[in-house]
């Protein structure tokens, strides 16, 4: 079992589910919000398919790809050898800018828009550890690939725990979205 779960090929399936649950939540909003509702705001679930998309095919090998181009770079730049302070800046930026954008948003978001919140910061959580990843820091790598919880990687854990929590804040959404109210002529005039 614990191979299974820290196989490549289960994460990009995650992240594909995801993606495609995406989609009948973003049709469902739009076709609401023609039927005025204001409130609802489709296009978040359509963006947010297109970036579990991109975590999909990163997940695939496109970010190892990027990792090892940087390398190839930083090497034939010279830079290799002094490349780990310039690591953990980005590392730290990252996550201090993921940080106080959530902050942020928790702050300043619309009341209107709330119900988008919590799918945002655990999708943005998501982007914000591939660039984690991407970056390669090797403390950071020692830790994610190096280390395991029940034999399962630590960077397998993180990501599934990631997207079943970006598929629970999808849920919950779908659940407070209140049905469209409609003035049904014959109910009204059934009741007078």
């Amino acid at each position: 079992m614990a191979e299974i779960l820290d196989s490549n090929a289960v994460r990009v399936l995650a992240y594909l589910f995801a993606c495609i649950v995406c989609l009948p939540v973003w049709w469902r909003e739009r076709v609401q919000r023609r039927e005025e509702r204001r409130d609802l705001w489709p296009l978040f679930w359509l963006l947010s398919a297109a970036l579990l998309l991109v975590l999909a095919v990163g997940r695939v090998g496109l970010g190892d790809l990027l990792s090892d181009l940087g390398r190839r770079t930083a090497r034939e730049e010279g830079w290799y050898q002094t490349r780990r302070g310039l690591q953990a800046a980005v590392v730290g930026t990252v996550a201090a800018v993921w940080g106080i954008a959530v902050i942020v948003a928790i702050w300043r978001v619309p009341e209107r828009r709330r119900r988008y919140l919590p799918a945002a910061v655990v999708l943005s959580g998501l982007v914000c550890f591939a660039a984690i990843r991407l970056v390669s820091l090797h403390h950071v790598d020692t830790l994610l690939y190096r280390r395991d919880i029940g034999g399962v990687r630590i960077v397998s854990v993180l990501e599934i725990i990631g997207v079943v929590l970006f598929l629970f804040t999808v849920f919950v959404s779908q659940r407070r979205t209140p049905t469209p109210q409609r003035d049904d002529v014959s109910a009204t005039a059934s009741i007078t």
